[in-house]
C-alpha cells in the first residue's frame, strides 16, 4: 500500500515530535543531574567549609585553652580551671569564625597537651595572633583580670593584652594587671609566651576561687567571649589591616 504525501507528511511531523521529545526528556534529565551534584557539592562544601578555609582568610588566631585531660589546673570543690577555659575558648573560636577568621586550638575537648608544646603548635598553624586563656586562684582573697605578655615587652603583644583587658573590664571583672614575664620574675616566661612567635599573652580570666568572679564568669560568658574575640579582632585590624 503506498503512502499518500499527506500521511507522510504527518508521519514526518510525528516523528519529529518523538525526537523532540525525548530531547526534552534527556535536556530535562541532564538539568536534574546538574542541579544534584550542585547540591550535594554545596552540602558537602557547608559541611567541610572550616577545614577547607574558604571563608576564613582575615588572618589566623591560635587560642589555647589553658590545661586539659589529666591537667585539671586550678580548682575547687565545685569546678575545675580546665574547664572553664575550654568553655569560654570555644565561644571565643566561634565568634572569631564567623568574623572569617581561621581558628586553631590546642585543644577542643578535655585533653592534655604539654604546655611547652602549645606555642609551638601556634608557630605550626602560622597563627597570626596567640591567646591562653586561663583562670587565676589564690587561697585568700582575690579578684580581677591577669594578662601575661612575653619578656622583654614588645608592643604588639601589649597592644594585644591592653585591648583584652579594656573587654573585659567593660563586662564587670575588675583589673588587675598586665604584666610582662611571669608573677615570679619579669625576666622569666610562660612556655605558652616563651616558645611563639607572633604577639601573644597569657590571659588570667577572673579568680576561680572568688564568688564574684565566678558569677561574672557563668552570666557573662558570652559576653566576655565576645570582648575577647572583639579585643582580638580590634589588635589584628590594628596591626595587620590598618595600611590595606
Amino acid at each position: 500500500m503506498q503512502l499518500t504525501d499527506a500521511e507522510i507528511r504527518e508521519i514526518l511531523i510525528k516523528e519529529k515530535k518523538r525526537i523532540r521529545r525525548r530531547k526534552k526528556k534527556r535536556r530535562r534529565i541532564t538539568l536534574l543531574i546538574f542541579l544534584l551534584i550542585i547540591l550535594a557539592t554545596t552540602i558537602v562544601f557547608i559541611m567541610h567549609k572550616d577545614e577547607l578555609g574558604l571563608f576564613n582568610n582575615r588572618g589566623t588566631i591560635f587560642i589555647d585553652p589553658g590545661h586539659g585531660g589529666e591537667d585539671p589546673g586550678s580548682h575547687t570543690d565545685t569546678r575545675m580551671e580546665k574547664d572553664d577555659n575550654l568553655s569560654l575558648a570555644l565561644e571565643v573560636r566561634d565568634y572569631l569564625k564567623r568574623e572569617n577568621f581561621k581558628v586553631v586550638m590546642s585543644r577542643s575537648d578535655d585533653t592534655y597537651v604539654e604546655r611547652d608544646k602549645r606555642g609551638l603548635m601556634a608557630n605550626e598553624a602560622s597563627a597570626d595572633l596567640m591567646i591562653s586563656l586561663h583562670r587565676n586562684k589564690v587561697d585568700g582573697e582575690g579578684e580581677g583580670v591577669e594578662i601575661f605578655i612575653p619578656s622583654p615587652a614588645d608592643k604588639k603583644s601589649l597592644l594585644l593584652a591592653n585591648n583584652i583587658m579594656k573587654g573585659l573590664v567593660k563586662e564587670g571583672f575588675s583589673e588587675r594587671a598586665v604584666r610582662a614575664g611571669t608573677l615570679v620574675s619579669e625576666d622569666e616566661n610562660y612556655p605558652e609566651n616563651s616558645y611563639s612567635h607572633m604577639p601573644s599573652c597569657l590571659v588570667e580570666v577572673g579568680f576561680i576561687s572568688s564568688a564574684e568572679d565566678n558569677e561574672i564568669f557563668d552570666n557573662n560568658k558570652k559576653k566576655n567571649a565576645k570582648a575577647i574575640a572583639l579585643a582580638i579582632i580590634d589588635t589584628f585590624e590594628e596591626l595587620y589591616e590598618a595600611d590595606e
